[in-house]
């Protein structure tokens, strides 16, 4: 089983494994039952996209115990939903005033973005040099992250 297979049904196994029901999870989050066993399913085709879905991914991680930030950074490497580029949204919001040309294009170089992978972090960490809002401290995990042969 790959990664990406297991990311749904790693989340269940440690959901269980804490003694959380669906339903104490549903009534916690305040997103449906039948949402959480899709996303242990990893059954995505009902979820919503984009921010709703990367904040569902955080609020189910948080209320289980686990790390919110690399679960949803897992979950926008693996699925569509969790895209973080802006464009699709900028062009609706285009639409609806009538803003008809529009030129926006995600900056996203081609020498940087990895296929499967849009995560931030990671094509920053690709780089020669590091960006502006880079610390001592974040080098050090991405240094780390390389390491364990996550990078």
């Amino acid at each position: 089983m790959s990664e990406r297979d297991a990311f749904g049904p790693n989340l269940r196994r440690i959901r269980i494994q804490r003694g959380i029901s669906l339903e104490r999870l549903a009534e916690e989050t305040k997103v449906s039952v039948s949402l959480w066993a899709a996303l242990e399913r990893n059954d995505f085709s009902r979820w919503p996209a984009g921010i709703y879905a990367r904040s569902y991914v955080r609020d189910y991680a948080t209320a289980i115990g686990v790390d919110p930030t690399s679960t949803v950074d897992d979950f926008c490497r693996w699925f569509p939903q969790g895209d973080r580029r802006a464009e699709s949204l900028i062009r609706g919001q285009a639409e609806i005033v009538g803003h008809d040309k529009l030129e926006w294009r995600d900056q996203v170089p081609s020498a940087v973005a990895v296929e499967g992978d849009r995560r931030g972090a990671a094509a920053a960490a690709t780089t020669k040099q590091p960006p502006h809002w880079t610390t001592a401290f974040t080098q050090m995990f991405v240094r780390l992250r390389r390491g364990l042969g996550r990078a």
